[in-house]
This record gives C-alpha cells, structure tokens and sequence, in this order.
C-alpha cells in the first residue's frame, strides 16, 4: 500500500525531528551539568567538614578518651543533618579499626576503608552512589594532626536534598523543554508554509488552470528568490506558449483553407476527368470486341484494365476528399451487424471462391449498431477486400466478430495472411499507401483503408490493427456506437 504524504506534513515531521532533538539535547546536557554541580558542592562540602574536624580535635592525645571522641563525633553530626554516619578510624597493628562512630554497634571492628593504610600518603577518596531511591556521597579522608597523620575520616553524606531540588528543577526544565518545542514548531511551520508551502500550493492550482487550456493565468509570487524566479520564468513559458498557439491555430487555419481548396480541387479535377473516362469506359470493350488482331486485342484490353482501375481511383479520390468535407450528413440507422455483414459477403462471393477464402461471420445475431447502412457496408466491404488481397489462397480464412463493452460495439475483421510490421502498421492508414506494393501494383489504389477511417471516425468511433509479425496475420478492428434493441 503506497501512502502518499504531503509537503507540509513531511516539513512538519522534519521541523519536528530536528526541533525536539535539539531541544531535548540541551535539556539533558544542562541536567548533567546540574548533577555535576551539585555532586562537586557535595565534595567541597565533605572535605570542608574533615578540615573542620581537625581542627576541633587538634590534639593527638584527646584521641585518648573514646568517649569525648565519640560525643564530639555525634555532637558534630547533629550540628550536620546531611551526615548519615561519621566514622573515626585508628590503626592497630596495622589494620585499621573503627575507634568512635555514629554507627555505635561497628565500634572496635575493622574498617573496610584504607586498610592497605594507603592513606599516609594523604589522599582523599570520593565515592558517590545513586540509587533508585537514595543519592550518597561517601568520603574517606586522612586524620591530620599537628603536621601527623593518626588515622582516617569515614563520612557519608546523604544528597537527597540536593537533587530532590534538581528533580524539581528537571520537571520544570522539561515542560519549558516542551513549551519552547511547540513555540518553534508553531513558528517554523508558519515561516516554511508562508515561504515554501504557500507559493507550492499557488503553482499547483496555477498548472491545473493552465491545464486546462487557460494561458492567461499568471503566477503572483513576488519573493526575491529562486521561486520568485521559477514563478517569473514559469509565466515567461505561458507567454511563449500562448504566443505559440495563436501561431498554431492560425497556421491551423490557413492549413484547413489549404485542404479545403485541394478537396475542391480534387472534386473539380475528378469530375473532369471523370465525364472523358466514362464514355471510353464503355466504348472500349466493345471495340476489344470486335478486334480481329490477337496483338491488338491484347493492347485493347490492358488499355481497358488501365481505364478501369482510373476510374475506381477517381471514384474513391472523390470519396475520400467527400468525406473530409465537414458538410457531409450520414443517415444514421439502428442496423443487425450482423445482417449487414452478410449482406457484403454475399456481394464478395465471386471474389471470395476465386481467391479460395473461406470466411466466418461470428457476429451475434442480436448486435446492433447505430450507422449509416451505405457507409458501413463499404467500410466492411473494404476492409474484407483487404484482407482477400493479403490473404494466401490456400486454407485462407477470414473471421469477423463483435463484442460489446457499455455503449460501444468493437468489430473485428481476422485474416491468416502475410501480417504486417511495426512500421506497416503506422503507416496502414495514410493515403495511398500499400503495405506491399510488389504484390498489387495495379488492382490496389491505396484509399481503401484511408476511406474505412474516415467512415468510422464520422461516425464517432475508432479503428485500429494489430499483427504480431510477418506471416503470423492481421486483424483490423473498428468500433461503432451500440443499437438499443433488447439485449443493448
């Protein structure tokens, strides 16, 4: 299924995209700013707390009273809320213990921190810790004493505060995230229609108008850039075209008048030639008649023949340049197709049984069509003329058929003859044309199917061929308007 989208939703997708990526990228790098910030408060804060304890204790010997130490310790906590536990730890035989605690019950065990007592070495250890519900910082720090070092600071700080602070501010930061999101989704929308969409929309309906045949339609987009060019270039295109039909049609005009005057010229030419014609038509069998001299009668009757095929070539000349003409009326008639055809085959049976055709009317006997009754029998008689001439004399067969489809009936006439070729088949229709010349040189003037045309595009329909190649046939087919009888 293909789904066709729209240039403003695929410019809103895209303003989309591009907005909350960069909006929601500065939000998430300005929180990890503010966990950070607050995490290195946290860490000046544990160590000002150590320095803060070293300089109240002072003394190495008040290490020696547990107790003071552990009330100072707990007294000092409570002065801090943000201290969850403060441990003192004080080596023995080298492994750190847990000398005073606010955590009362891990007093006099081993301290899990510095015990390699790396911490002579004075270095300051922060460990953060977030969990789900719960932000710790936890700092293990050297006692200094008097310029000495005597044991280590344990302290962990709860961050909750902190960044409960911060998750309000990230709420905060998200929604103004979002309002500023919509802002400039609303505001690039509104600047990509007016400058992109609009003026889209505008040559749009602007081609639909010239489609149609208005070349007066004008694009009036005035922005000084590339679619204010387009624009200027695109009726600069309607002018020449415009421009280019009135030559046309005025060209169009002087060629009508040409035909016309050739049409009248041909009628002129043929009926003066015609009234000679007819008489030596009639005289000249009579004289080939009587003629003694086999030579002569033999020049007597290809004069005959010669006379004969100027007359039909004059006949159909006239009838062709007849139906050009824009005054002629056809007597339209609703006709049995399929009693029309057997009326022309019967007529061609002569032609017919000395060509050996065989032919097969397999039209439906309640087909009708709405023509002229004289003019379709000639568009047929020409048509099956035709394809005697291209049909071979042994197992030649023609079948004529017709089939109904809505309001129009589309015959076609089948031969198994010598077919025709792609450029045949283009040409098939011109004037005086003969698909194969060598074959009928001189019982062929080329109008026949030029006439079948004619015929059937007055009466409103459409005639074309088909073949598929040389010695593979041809069937020519032609459509006329359905009759109105019972099954039309």
């Amino acid at each position: 299924m293909h789904i066709n989208f729209s240039i403003s939703l695929k410019l809103t997708l895209l303003v989309v995209t591009i907005s909350a990526i960069v909006i929601f990228s500065l939000t998430y790098v300005n929180i990890q700013q503010q966990s950070e910030f607050f995490e290195d408060a946290y860490y000046e804060k544990a160590f000002s707390l150590t320095k803060a304890l070293d300089a109240s204790i002072q003394n190495p010997d008040y290490l020696n009273d547990k107790q003071n130490v552990q009330n100072y310790i707990e007294n000092f906590t409570s002065l801090n809320p943000d201290i969850l536990k403060l441990s003192v730890n004080i080596p023995k035989e080298n492994i750190l213990y847990i000398f005073a605690s606010t955590d009362v019950d891990s007093i006099d065990k081993p301290s899990g921190a510095y015990n390699d007592l790396s911490y002579e070495e004075g270095a300051v250890i922060y460990i953060p810790d977030h969990g789900e519900n719960a932000h710790r910082l936890t700092m293990l720090a050297p006692m200094n004493l008097s310029g000495n070092i005597f044991g280590t600071y344990e302290m962990i700080l709860s961050m909750d505060a902190a960044y409960n602070a911060l998750d309000t501010q990230m709420r905060n930061l998200i929604l103004i995230s979002a309002i500023s999101l919509f802002a400039m989704i609303f505001s690039f929308l509104y600047v990509l229609r007016r400058a992109i969409v609009k003026p889209i929309i505008i040559f749009r309906d602007a081609t639909k108008v010239i489609g149609e045949g208005n070349l007066n339609k004008k694009i009036d987009i005035k922005s000084h850039d590339e679619l204010g060019d387009l624009a200027n270039a695109f009726n600069n295109m309607t002018t020449d075209l415009k421009n280019s039909r009135t030559k046309i049609e005025k060209y169009n005009k002087t060629l009508e008048k040409l035909l016309s005057q050739k049409d009248e010229f041909i009628g002129q030419l043929g009926h003066d030639l015609k009234n000679p014609l007819t008489p030596l038509i009639g005289l000249l069998p009579i004289i080939t008649e009587q003629e003694k001299d086999p030579k002569l009668k033999e020049h007597l009757q290809l004069l005959t023949s010669n006379a004969e095929y100027m007359k039909e070539l004059i006949f159909k000349t006239l009838q062709l340049a007849k139906l050009r003409s824009s005054n002629i009326q056809f007597d339209i008639q609703q006709l049995n197709l399929k009693n029309e055809i057997d009326v022309v085959l019967n007529r061609q049976q002569p032609l017919l049984k000395e060509n050996m055709i065989h032919v097969e009317n397999m039209v439906n006997e309640e087909i009708l069509v709405q023509a002229d009754k004289l003019r379709l029998e000639e568009l047929l008689n020409n048509l099956v003329s035709n394809a005697v001439k291209y049909t071979p004399n042994e197992n030649g067969t023609i079948i004529i058929d017709a089939v109904k489809d809505k309001h129009l009936i589309t015959v076609s006439v089948k031969d198994n003859g010598i077919g025709m070729t792609k450029e045949q088949i283009n040409r098939v229709f011109d004037e005086f044309y003969r698909a194969d010349k060598s074959m009928h040189e001189r019982d062929s003037t080329g109008l026949g199917l030029s006439i079948a045309k004619r015929i059937v595009e007055k009466h409103g329909g459409k005639i074309w061929v088909d073949s598929t190649g040389k010695g593979k046939g041809t069937t020519f087919y032609f459509s006329l308007k359905s009759g109105y009888g019972k099954n039309n």
